[in-house]
């Protein structure tokens, strides 16, 4: 397809993803946008729209993935997801997220372990990890043997190691979704208040839209 027709075509995308979600969806964007002065998140415009086919699908996963039960702290997988977020270069997401983390521990904590330094406050399972994710992100071709055998020295079970890289792949997943969209990056302000809303709801889609959309 010619570069030209790509950029129409994701223009219109665009468009529907902005002006023809569900009542649901629009009710809950203006409520949400009334209560915190700040327009409603991409990411949120682009799960709700036409939900069933992806939002819900992609969030159910997300919140198994990230607030499921876990060898993992919530604040850890939340770490990993920026870490990943950085890597794909992904500025909402690695805003989003430090922010979400950061509203488990502190936010020079999440720094300090997105750091690599010997300040990192994460032990020493999770800073394993925290490496091999996000070389699994840059670098998937260059992945050995001994890559995973430095993240089992460190002591990550089996069971862990798959947790984490699956929320990873997930990350690998919506950075590119938000990527194409054009989501910049949450202003710090914005980002407290989207990790308020995460920590008390979580990532499902919420009912309004789940139950009361009658779009396909």
């Amino acid at each position: 397809m010619p570069l030209a027709a790509a950029g129409k075509g994701i223009d219109m995308w665009l468009d529907a993803v902005e002006s023809r979600q569900g009542r649901p969806a629009r009710t809950m964007f203006a409520c949400m946008e009334r209560f915190s002065g700040a327009e409603v998140p991409a990411v949120l415009k682009v799960l709700f729209y036409r939900h069933r086919y992806f939002g819900t699908p992609l969030s159910d996963l997300i919140q198994d993935a990230l607030r499921g039960r876990s060898f993992w702290t919530v604040a850890e997988r939340e770490i990993f997801a920026t870490r990943v977020s950085q890597s794909n270069e992904c500025p909402f997401c690695q805003s989003a997220h430090r922010g979400i983390a950061g509203a488990y521990v502190s936010i020079d904590q999440v720094d300090e372990a997105l750091a690599d330094g010997d300040n990192s406050p994460l032990r020493r399972e999770a800073r394993a990890m925290l490496e091999f994710v996000g070389k699994m992100v840059r670098n998937p071709d260059g992945l050995t043997p001994g890559d995973a055998d430095k993240v089992r020295r460190a002591g990550v079970t089996a069971d862990a190691f798959d947790e984490a890289v699956w929320v990873a792949t997930l990350f690998n997943v919506i950075n590119r979704v938000m990527n194409t969209v054009g989501a910049e990056a949450l202003e710090a302000s914005r980002a407290q208040v989207g990790a308020r809303f995460i920590k008390a709801f979580g990532y499902r889609t919420p009912p309004p839209v789940r139950f009361l959309s009658r779009r396909a």
